[in-house]
């Protein structure tokens, strides 16, 4: 009896390991998960009304804080912010009346479409209008991104000033939603892509002669 027992034991010990052992990879596994799934989160935006505090005086002004970088414009007709994180594919878009009172306000493609609702404000900071942008696209943006992803296409993260990136585009085609996805795969083409934007099913590949000056 003590020799069974005492192996009883030592099995016992054995599977309580590998039990532990499971969780653990299990934990990392799902930690993985989730901190790469928020990186490929969308910004968030909101209704509220909202004031530009920065003082601009030329037509662009850059700021880099972190990750964040920050583009500001000015022209007659307002003044624009757009901020963009290193580790999204996304940006948010806000534009101000010259009174430095949000306009309307945004999140779109880093290189591309605006995506999710947009909200529109009066002169006066009252919102006008909210549009959903995706509506109509049952294959959503963040599908759009994983089809890239599984189809190893480069989507842009964050800012760049430079070179051709992957753009990715909201059309209609003869009454049909539809994405584009331009990529380019060698140093003068591009493949551009169309999927359905209700199945994300393929329409098209095509190659395109690509000329960067």
């Amino acid at each position: 009896m003590g020799t069974f027992s005492l192996f009883g034991k030592c099995f016992n010990k054995r599977i309580g390991v590998r039990i532990i052992i499971s969780m653990l990879i299990s934990v990392f596994f799902m930690q993985c998960y989730s901190q790469e799934k928020a990186i490929h989160m969308k910004p968030r935006v909101d209704n509220r009304i909202e004031t530009i505090s920065k003082e601009i005086t030329e037509s662009r002004t850059d700021e880099v804080i972190g990750d964040i970088h920050i583009i500001y414009t000015s022209a007659k007709i307002g003044l624009g912010e757009t901020t963009y994180d290193k580790k999204s594919y996304f940006k948010v878009v806000k534009n101000y009346y010259p009174s430095k009172s949000i306009e309307k306000k945004g999140v779109a493609f880093n290189e591309g479409s605006p995506v999710g609702i947009w909200y529109y404000f009066d002169e006066l900071g009252c919102l006008v209008k909210e549009e959903n942008t995706d509506e109509g696209y049952d294959f959503s943006p963040d599908d759009v991104v994983a089809y890239c992803v599984k189809h190893k296409i480069k989507l842009p993260k964050g800012y760049h000033d430079s070179g051709f990136h992957t753009k990715v585009i909201k059309e209609e085609l003869d009454g049909r939603k539809i994405w584009k996805i331009w990529h380019q795969v060698t140093g003068d083409e591009i493949e551009e892509i169309v999927l359905d934007g209700k199945t994300g099913k393929e329409l098209s590949k095509k190659m395109l002669s690509f000329y960067n000056p």
